[in-house]
């Protein structure tokens, strides 16, 4: 099959790997098992907000379609519609076009057209103007889209460590990776954070292949690259610093310095490349560019394309000086925490110990450079080794984005993912040069660590399989019908635990206390309560700022009583005869004695127990998924 030139070169590589390494293999097709682990979780429902909008910002651009028609005005205004995105709207528009098709086919698309009109009712009216089998045809191939980039990443790992060093580093490397809990749980969602470390190690790898070369076209495709980085996510704008620091790198491999450091076809043309690379990763902004006459200013519809990326950019910067209304702590504690739920503790400390290694190691380095250079002069010039080239990058990214994170107001595990491989390949540097040394300490050091991160990735991916919110869901329709009515008061469908397709009472615009007292009106079948919007109104104020926040007057009293044993909760008009019929999860430990996680308690169990957070407020594991069933068992109307 005939493939451009570089993908046939890369082909060639992976095959080439593949033949000379009987393990690498067994290395990818562990971290495809793993990543694609009950891939299906909570289908059609998601596993976070980010993943419904990637998704739905393909179906927004439909609707238009279908309501207006295709031309260039629909396409501009359906690119543009609220969130903007870039690559992601490419690549989920790729997998979720035949399920498009398949919706035009059967006469399904005037779905797309609903879903803005439904939208301004409720999360939950938008979630079931789409069919069922919709969420399922273009959830599902998106979030295998991430599984691949995630097999891709660890490939990528494999084959730097490789060419830096050896193939047991490479191997080490990739496998480390591979067990990570933050790739695997972050490979289980449709987003961008996966793609876009994908991108970031493939820069990584050709910056280090820059630095042995010099070649432009190494450089000038790592600029590129890393403009489609910089589009999937604005922090993988390290992808610059990274061809930075090989330009610099490569003046002390050159033959020629002078000539190596003096290069402005790469100096100018990498950064416009990058900048241009990013510009045409926003479908939005490529299309808005395009003047249509609608507005008879030429100028001004020329400008409404890169304005689409300027309000990514300001939304991105504008979100981080706050804590997003969730918990106010000291940068410090994110990085901790975050660092060591995605990793587990046993990495984590690892790679702090590969990051002192790498520091020491580059350190003398370059003191016994000078040495030589000092005693050698004039017979010769020391060159940097592609092993130290992978140090300094790799310490870079890892400098760089603790020194931007630290100016953050809060920040989360998906955040700091690009540094998680930077540390393990540094971690795997470290085991083989005290491997030559210490050979039986190095080999044991390398099993206690992959033994360990293997169990807490394990638990983590085996917890798929019984997350509380889908077996509240799997509950619930094993004992209903299909005229059965849920009443719940999260505030997003993803956050709670109802069927598709049933009836989802909602508040209905009075004051929620004043409607959660009137059930006689609805008389649901179930009551679910979520930890978002109802647990976490017994929580104590000091709990975080969501609990304070988030709970008015009367809420708690109504949840204590609706839970209370000894007969149905009296509302103001009739009774509410509900009892508990089922619990899901773990529950929160401020149920039982009023109190919320100590600070120091919270970052060290983030990293024994890895369901206990994802992004780091209360979307998806741990006791965010904590549910509670309710079953009428009688009348509302009853005296």
């Amino acid at each position: 099959m005939w493939l451009p030139s570089p993908l046939d070169r890369a082909r060639r590589q992976v095959r080439e790997d593949l033949a000379a390494d009987p393990y690498l293999k067994y290395i990818l097709l562990l971290s495809a098992l793993l990543s694609a682990f009950w891939l299906w979780h909570r289908l059609p429902n998601f596993a976070t907000r980010d993943e419904r909008w990637r998704v739905v910002d393909v179906m927004e651009v439909a609707g238009f379609v279908v309501n207006d028609g295709f031309g260039l005005e629909t396409l501009q205004e359906g690119t543009k519609y609220w969130r903007v995105f870039g690559p992601t709207l490419y690549l989920y528009a790729l997998v979720a076009l035949p399920a498009i098709a398949i919706a035009v086919l059967i006469g399904d698309a005037s779905a797309f057209g609903d879903i803005f009109g439904a939208l301004g009712t409720d999360f939950y009216a938008h979630w079931q103007s789409i069919p069922a089998w919709l969420w399922w045809a273009t959830v599902l191939p998106a979030r295998l889209t991430n599984v691949a980039f995630a097999v891709g990443s660890v490939y990528l790992l494999y084959r730097i460590g490789t060419h830096v060093r050896d193939r047991p580093t490479g191997r080490l490397a990739a496998l480390l990776l591979a067990l990570t809990w933050a790739v695997i749980v972050l490979a289980h969602e449709a987003g961008e954070d996966i793609p876009a470390l994908f991108c970031v190690l493939l820069v990584f790898y050709l910056a280090v292949r820059y630095v042995e070369t010099g070649s432009r076209r190494l450089f000038l495709a790592g600029s590129a690259i890393g403009g489609v980085a910089i589009a999937f996510k604005p922090t993988a704008g390290v992808t610059a610093i990274l061809l930075g620091v090989a330009y610099l790198l490569r003046v002390g491999r050159a033959d020629d310095p002078t000539r190596a450091l003096l290069r402005p076809e790469l100096l100018v043309g990498g950064p416009l490349l990058a900048v241009f690379t990013i510009y045409l990763s926003f479908p939005s902004a490529v299309l808005n560019t395009i003047p249509s006459g609608a507005s008879g200013s030429v100028l001004a519809e020329l400008w409404d394309g890169p304005e689409v990326i300027l309000d990514r950019v300001d939304r991105v910067a504008g979100e981080k000086t706050s804590s997003h209304g969730w918990l106010s702590r000291p940068a410090w504690w994110w990085y901790v925490r975050g660092s060591a739920n995605g990793l587990g503790w046993p990495l984590a400390l690892a790679s702090v110990a590969g990051i002192a290694a790498g520091v020491g190691a580059l350190g003398r380095r370059a003191f016994a450079a000078l040495v030589r250079e000092s005693n050698d002069a004039g017979r010769g010039r020391p060159t940097v080794s592609l092993e130290t080239a992978a140090i300094a990058l790799a310490l870079s990214v890892i400098a760089v984005m603790t020194g931007v994170y630290s100016t953050w107001a809060y920040f989360r595990t998906h955040h700091l993912l690009p540094m998680f491989p930077m540390g393990i390949l540094l971690v795997a540097l470290a085991l083989q040069w005290l491997d030559t040394d210490r050979e039986r300490v190095a080999r044991t050091l390398a099993i206690v660590l992959i033994v360990s991160t293997a169990i807490y990735a394990g638990v983590g991916t085996v917890g798929y399989a019984s997350q509380p919110r889908d077996d509240a869901v799997g509950w619930l329709q094993a004992h209903g019908g299909a005229d059965t009515t849920v009443e719940t008061y999260a505030g997003d469908s993803q956050e709670a635990a109802v069927p598709h397709g049933w009836t989802i009472y909602r508040t209905d615009g009075l004051p929620r206390g004043e409607w959660m007292q009137n059930v006689e009106r609805r008389c649901p079948d179930y009551v679910v309560l979520n930890y978002q919007r109802a647990m976490i109104w017994l929580a104590p104020d000091n709990h975080s700022q969501l609990s304070d926040r988030w709970t008015r007057p009367g809420d708690a009293e109504y949840v204590r009583d609706l839970l209370a044993e000894g007969g149905p909760y009296e509302t103001e008009n009739a009774p509410y005869p509900y009892d508990v019929a089922a619990r899901f999860g773990r529950e929160p430990p401020f149920l039982e004695d009023g109190q919320p996680y100590d600070r120091t308690w919270n970052v060290i169990r983030t990293g024994i127990f890895p369901r206990t957070i994802q992004y780091g407020d209360p979307q998806d594991v741990g006791v965010y998924g904590y549910t509670i069933v309710l079953e009428r068992t009688g009348e509302c109307d009853e005296p």
